[in-house]
């Protein structure tokens, strides 16, 4: 099969007819024409190859006129004649648009019946419809739901103040031993549920944070190794208290460019919630490393513990979901920490993870694109 027949194959695919202009109305047919072609003219008028296309279309009389100027003149860019209608013997109409240009140096007439890619374009325009209107329904169902929670937490906060007033009362009386210890345990009972209360809302809230718009002026782009660095300074103290270290990984060079993808802000708490989960689990004696690995594209922040490492059967998608907490964790937040990093580093474009270091203690880390 020659040049000439692929390319031909390749626009009949396409809805096109091809001809060469051979001068005073006459034009030879190049390849198989469409469907179309046949549809219109018949099967016997369709196969001949030389033909007079203004006996079989008065709609390009004219335009024959217009493109025997432009190819007379050999100025560049093709001739265009508009869309025009035409109707099968089985009385189906056909929209047709014609396009007159020089290629290797003959005049070339395209016809097309661009039926094919107004289809095509109809069915991205309604399916980008359909999402659109699916977007908006799933907005409504959340906003919904937003309210009915807020509504449920107002509701069950309104008898906890209530009771913890109750309780501190009671516990301001003079009561029998037995009876104060029960007061006390109401009392912790009391405020644990507050806490877990105050943890779905903030769940929520960290939701929403992760979804809002950053600036992506990457003169504006935080830091990641500075913020590593704020972030150990930030929790020294912490540390100390506990009887542990947090350091900055001395083979981190600050000087560099360390910028990324995100905000300030949030890029903090991120940094900040995993150093919180390292804390909880450090023993007295360890430390806590921070540092940032170069991935060419992608920067890598990440927090080494010296605790227990990763439970066997743990994985990065239970820790990493909402309301998931370590198992035979004791004593930790709700299981929102992690999330919050995990909605807020892909809302980035980045990702997280977590493993078991080869010498002892976990590893937790994000990948973030450099900015």
């Amino acid at each position: 099969m020659t040049d000439e027949s692929h390319s031909a194959a390749i626009l009949q695919m396409q809805g096109y007819a091809v001809f060469e202009y051979l001068g005073d109305g006459v034009l030879r047919l190049v390849g198989e024409p469409g469907e179309w072609y046949r549809e219109i003219l018949g099967e016997k008028a369709a196969a001949e190859r030389t033909v007079r296309l203004a006996e079989r279309f008065p709609f390009l009389e004219n335009f024959l006129v217009d493109a025997e100027e432009f190819w007379n003149s050999q100025a560049p860019g093709h001739a265009e004649s508009g869309t025009w209608i035409e109707r099968g013997d089985s009385g189906r109409e056909f929209a047709l648009e014609a396009c007159a240009l020089w290629l290797t140096g003959k005049r070339i007439l395209f016809i097309q019946n661009p039926q094919r890619q107004y289809d095509e374009r109809h069915q991205t325009l309604q399916t980008a419809r359909d999402s659109l209107l699916e977007h908006e329904r799933l907005q409504r169902e959340i906003q919904k739901k937003e309210i009915l929670l807020h509504c449920i937490i107002h509701d069950l906060s309104q008898p906890l103040t209530a009771m913890r007033g109750c309780f501190a009362l009671l516990a301001l009386t003079e009561l029998p031993a037995d009876m104060k210890e029960v007061v006390e345990i109401a009392e912790r009972q009391s405020q644990k549920q507050e806490v877990m209360i105050r943890g779905i809302l903030e769940a929520f809230s960290a939701e929403l944070a992760a979804q809002q718009a950053f600036d992506r002026d990457p003169s504006k782009a935080p830091d990641i190794a500075r913020c590593a660095q704020k972030t150990v300074e930030a929790f020294w103290s912490a540390f100390a208290e506990r009887y542990a270290q947090i350091e900055l990984d001395p083979a981190l060079d600050l000087s560099r460019n360390w910028r990324v993808v995100g905000e300030e802000s949030r890029l903090l708490r991120i940094y900040g919630n995993l150093v919180e989960n390292a804390l909880r689990h450090s023993p007295a004696g360890t430390k806590v490393t921070l540092g940032v690995v170069d991935e060419d594209r992608f920067l890598r922040g990440f927090v080494d513990d010296q605790g227990p490492g990763l439970p066997d059967d743990e994985t990065a998608t239970r820790l990493f979901a909402l309301f998931a907490k370590g198992k035979g964790d004791r004593g930790g937040k709700a299981g929102l920490g992690l999330y919050f990093c995990k909605i807020t580093v892909e809302r980035w474009g980045g990702s997280i993870g977590c493993e078991s270091r080869p010498g002892g203690g976990a590893r937790f880390w994000f990948r973030l694109p450099r900015a």
